[in-house]
């Protein structure tokens, strides 16, 4: 029984110092009380010095007029609410010592105010991140482009402020997963091609069609793919190549079917010179709520005669803007092959590429309906977030 009642009697001494401890360390805190009607900022300043027995220091561009009411207010408050109207700092550089200043990285006085602190961006780039956050912020911060971080020298207060735009704007975006089709028909079938899938997208506009289960799964680009293969089947149609890309919104991504021809001019010396010619597109995607928008430059170029002393290139450029529905068919390319052709057979940007050289390098059997079709889906998509 004594030893029940002699622990009970040496909790109860150990909670009751840690109490006073606690409340000791509470009351002991600097507060401020005073009433301040525009009071110069220096006055001010003293006589809190002198009410706390604090000492505030403060560099020579100190100045203003304050007004404010303090009741039994803690220091640090008291001096974030003082100094806010001249955009003023403090550091507290030694337990009773403050230093009050203008936070001017140029002043002599700044690594006094200043604090250092590292941010690693992960999804988006320095760059990006300084574009986004207001122009007075950036003479505080220096940027690590390798290695994708910030190095912050500012003053808490400013340091917490980068801290709470970083959390904000630092985030993961979806990338925008591009698939590209190329298919090589001929005249009439392209017409048939153009309208079913001008009816695939109508119907999965109109009813939202798309159907997913843990077991199977199928939508728009599937039916289209469908589509394609059955046309393979009937040897109407011939899926070239299929590319996929992600790439993150506002970034382009190019699509290049390029020839370099070599021509020799004769004239009173051989003259050698490279040409190059083909179809270029440029594709740059944009998220819009829940609209996908395209914006194209398309570049073409055509060898169309070549004569002893001189050629004849066919140029074209385009530039446009779509907007389609996620995994949308757009056709962005539909070209008549036999005005490509060249005296030697083929073509004469696609015939020496690896795996367009069997379709349409062939010099026997030019079949001068043939058409290629190019055709794109975009998707946003989250894989690959992660990665810069």
């Amino acid at each position: 029984m004594t030893k029940i009642i002699l622990k009970r009697t040496l909790s109860l001494v150990i909670l009751s110092l840690i109490c006073f401890s606690a409340f000791s360390q509470v009351s002991t805190e600097p507060k401020v009380t005073g009433t301040f009607y525009n009071t110069d900022l220096i006055e001010a300043l003293n006589e809190i010095s002198l009410q706390t027995g604090v000492t505030i220091l403060t560099d020579q561009y100190v100045s203003g007029l304050v007004t404010a009411d303090f009741v039994e207010l803690d220091l640090e408050k008291a001096l974030n609410i003082l100094l806010l109207p001249g955009g003023y700092s403090y550091k507290k550089i030694d337990e009773n010592v403050y230093f009050v200043g203008l936070a001017d990285p140029q002043s002599h006085n700044f690594m006094n105010l200043a604090e250092m602190q590292v941010f690693s961006l992960n999804y988006i780039s320095v760059d990006k991140f300084l574009n986004l956050i207001p122009e007075n912020l950036h003479q505080y911060i220096k940027t690590n482009k390798e290695t994708n971080q910030i190095v912050v020298y500012a003053p808490q207060n400013t340091i917490d402020y980068i801290n709470d735009l970083v959390e904000k704007l630092d985030k993961s975006e979806p990338y925008i997963e591009l698939t590209v089709y190329i298919v090589e028909t001929n005249e009439r079938y392209s017409d048939l091609i153009k309208g079913n899938v001008f009816n695939i997208n109508q119907e999965g506009t109109i009813n939202s069609f798309s159907f997913t289960s843990p077991v199977i799964g199928f939508s728009i680009q599937d039916l289209f793919e469908a589509e394609i293969e059955m046309y393979e089947k009937n040897e109407t149609a011939n899926l070239v190549t299929k590319q996929v890309v992600n790439v993150l919104p506002g970034e382009p991504a190019l699509l290049s079917l390029k020839n370099l021809n070599s021509i020799v001019f004769t004239t009173y010396r051989n003259e050698f010179r490279n040409i190059e010619s083909g179809i270029e597109i440029e594709m740059t995607p944009t998220m819009r709520d829940k609209i996908l928008q395209l914006s194209f430059r398309t570049k073409t170029a055509n060898l169309m005669e070549v004569k002893r002393d001189s050629y004849l290139l066919s140029e074209s450029e385009l530039e446009t803007k779509v907007n389609l529905n996620p995994n949308e068919i757009l056709l962005i390319a539909d070209l008549d092959l036999s005005q490509l052709y060249s005296k030697s057979g083929g073509t004469t940007f696609l015939k020496d590429l690896p795996f367009f050289r069997f379709l349409f390098g062939d010099n026997q059997n030019q079949d001068e309906s043939k058409r290629m079709m190019i055709f794109l889906t975009a998707t946003p998509t989250f894989e690959g977030v992660d990665q810069k």
